[in-house]
């Protein structure tokens, strides 16, 4: 690696969290053992002190990009505006308000390169606390579950939160997040195990979370939703998938409507969905194109979700 080669591109997404940003900022600039970073700042027209927090905290760092835009359009069309301007070998992505322990991306790197595996992920922890107790955490011992087939490893575990450390041609060629979605947490590790050599998952908290004031994950209908169309568009969009592979996301789409349903429906086991989600956990049937498609369309006319801004 030369000398002026970015080693990892953080990509955050930004939107109101300028009581969080001064202590996010310091993990994030403070990450150690790194050769060359670059931060990528994505504004999805903040109304408060976000982007001159940012640009306050990094006018003295190198290799800084802040894209202020002009409307509101959803985390996923920002993470992947951030995407598309990476020039590292890896990417790590983040929320504003998410804070990770100083080492740990550091440590990432070397777990990724020694297995090898074009995406690493970690766990999270709600901590509770004010952020500025967050932002001198190291890494704490862990342990890892490596799994060669990234795709299979995402389908039958947990991938779901930021902080992910993802190879960024691996990113790039996946096109980032479903922006038919308007959350990424579960669409980028879906899209991206696609075509990355290998997955693992460290026991330790890569993202600290700090008290929190409010986000979207406190919409369930909404993480229903967007589960479903990660799923539901994975599945339409790449039918040269494996049987097995489909089976999984098959189940999973399920899921997610079935969810949804035990909270809108008052007898939900009464319904059609618990009968064929049953029945598909019994079995490994196919996906129901037809029937996927009518679940569909209950979602796509829901009024109390968010989506992208075209």
């Amino acid at each position: 690696m030369s000398e002026n080669e970015i080693d990892v591109s953080f990509v955050m997404t930004v939107y109101n969290k300028e009581y969080y940003l001064p202590s996010v900022l310091k993990a994030l600039l403070g990450q150690t053992g790194l050769k060359n970073p670059e931060f990528i700042f994505v504004d999805d027209l903040s109304t408060d002190k976000s982007v001159q927090i940012i640009k306050d905290m990094t006018k003295d760092v190198p290799n800084v990009t802040i894209v202020e835009n002009d409307r509101n359009r959803g985390i996923s069309a920002r993470i992947n505006q951030g995407i598309a301007l990476a020039k590292g070998k890896w990417c790590r992505m983040l929320d504003s308000d998410d804070i990770f322990p100083l080492d740990s991306t550091e440590k990432m790197i070397k777990l990724a390169e020694e297995l090898p595996a074009d995406m690493i992920y970690g766990c999270f922890t709600k901590t509770g606390k004010e952020p500025q107790e967050l932002e001198k955490c190291m890494l704490e011992e862990f342990t890892y579950k490596h799994n060669t087939n990234a795709l299979m490893g995402v389908l039958t575990g947990r991938y779901t939160r930021m902080g992910q450390l993802i190879k960024t041609e691996v990113l790039k060629k996946a096109e980032g997040a479903d922006e038919r979605a308007f959350i990424q947490d579960e669409s980028i590790p879906l899209r991206a195990a696609i075509y990355a050599r290998g997955i693992a998952k460290m026991t330790a908290n890569v993202v600290l979370v700090p008290k929190e004031i409010g986000n979207f994950s406190g919409n369930k209908i909404q993480l229903d939703h967007d589960r479903f169309m990660a799923y539901y568009w994975t599945i339409k969009d790449n039918t040269q998938l494996s049987e097995k592979n489909m089976h999984l996301m098959y189940m999973r789409a399920l899921s997610a409507y079935w969810k949804f349903v035990k909270k809108t429906k008052k007898n939900p086991y009464m319904t059609s969905i618990f009968c064929r989600y049953l029945w598909c956990k019994m079995s490994h049937c196919l996906p129901d194109i037809e029937y996927l498609d009518k679940l569909y369309k209950i979602f796509a006319a829901r009024e109390d979700v968010r989506r992208i801004k075209p």
